[in-house]
């Protein structure tokens, strides 16, 4: 690889670093708070916290990635063009093809950096964030147990915890059941374990008492019974049970595009999945057009010496144009076979569309 190829690459690099932190730091805080909530009335750990926020970064780094590329490209061109490198590696005799090498070869690298993440650690992260979500949710223990909080799963029943040990032990253990007025129960116990299981949710109490209102004695008074070991139910108090599914994002492309024909979530929906897969595929053309966009129009900025502002302008509009255009073609093509055609043709029309223009203006096809 020659000095200049390695040069532009390392800039286009540390250009698309800068670009990507910023993009991905805002869409990441909209995903974390929307798991704060959750992970707080649930009482997650910060280990589990922050295993969640991380595995959604795949993902949003899919999305972006394209963007990021175009972006960083754009400025880039720029910073030569300003400092008068593209001018000088243009008029030293090299070719717009050869000038045009490291982009393309960058852009492959991107490529294959967005097939791993889009293909493989995207829905592996996503699914690892649905599974431990779930979890939680299913944890009852997290939020009825919390070292030395009083809880209250339901109206008249209060349920505290002086220590919490990791195994789910609990160190000094109350319960107060005065969902019913006239028969009020306490228990206290000096330590308890909770088990949670699908069907059952349960604490065994150890070595402690169990007091309650005496109805047979006219006074009402309190009966208090010691006991070694003795069992509270909280499976009434279960989130509904429900059918654990994997939405689209949380699948992998084999699973998109040729689920299970005894997959009847799939089966409802179908379309959508089908469009996600195809899109997943469609995107991989999408550096290649981007990176094509941005030389295009920055290098005939200084071929032809146009309006920089002006030029600048027409370049993120068609980068952003693209990218709004291939959005709503993933919404068409989730209804549509038409629609899931069209989210290949963009780029391929795109792609055929600049080099058109590259011929033309560049002699592309013709090295120097």
């Amino acid at each position: 690889m020659a000095s200049i190829d390695k040069y532009i690459i390392k800039k286009l690099f540390i250009s698309l670093v800068i670009v990507c932190i910023a993009m991905l730091s805002l869409a990441w805080l909209t995903q974390v708070l929307r798991m704060l909530d959750e992970a707080i009335i649930r009482g997650a750990s910060i280990p589990v916290f922050l295993s969640l926020t991380i595995s959604v970064m795949p993902n949003i780094l899919s999305q972006i990635l394209p963007l990021a590329l175009f972006i960083s490209t754009v400025f880039v061109l720029n910073s030569m063009g300003k400092d008068n490198e593209s001018i000088i590696i243009l008029s030293s005799g090299i070719s717009n093809f050869r000038a045009l090498k490291p982009f393309l070869l960058f852009s492959a690298i991107t490529t294959i950096l967005l097939l791993i993440l889009s293909l493989y650690l995207a829905p592996a992260g996503m699914r690892y964030s649905k599974l431990k979500m779930h979890e939680l949710k299913n944890d009852i223990s997290s939020t009825i147990l919390r070292d030395g909080l009083f809880s209250m799963p339901a109206k008249g029943l209060t349920v505290y915890a002086k220590n919490k040990e990791r195994d789910n032990s609990i160190i000094g253990v109350l319960v107060h059941d005065n969902r019913d007025p006239e028969n009020s129960i306490t228990y206290t116990a000096k330590k308890g374990l909770f088990f949670n299981e699908k069907n059952e949710s349960k604490l065994i109490l150890i070595d402690g008492t169990i007091q309650h209102k005496n109805s047979l004695k006219p006074s009402g008074g309190i009966t208090t019974v010691k006991f070694e070991r003795n069992e509270y139910s909280f499976s009434e108090f279960l989130p509904q049970s429900e059918i654990f599914n994997l939405d689209s994002s949380q699948r992998f492309l084999g699973e998109l595009l040729f689920p299970k024909e005894n997959d009847l979530y799939v089966k409802k929906r179908i379309n959508n999945f089908l469009a996600v897969g195809h899109h997943k595929l469609s995107q991989l053309l999408h550096p290649i057009v981007l990176i094509l966009f941005a030389f295009c129009f920055l290098i005939n900025k200084i071929q032809y010496r146009t309006n920089p502002t002006l030029t600048n302008i027409l370049a993120v509009t068609a980068g952003f144009s693209f990218q709004i255009t291939d959005f709503f073609l993933l919404g068409f093509a989730q209804s549509s076979l038409i629609g899931i055609i069209a989210l290949y043709i963009l780029p391929l029309l795109c792609l055929f569309s600049v080099l058109i223009f590259y011929r033309e203006n560049f002699g592309f096809l013709s090295k120097a």
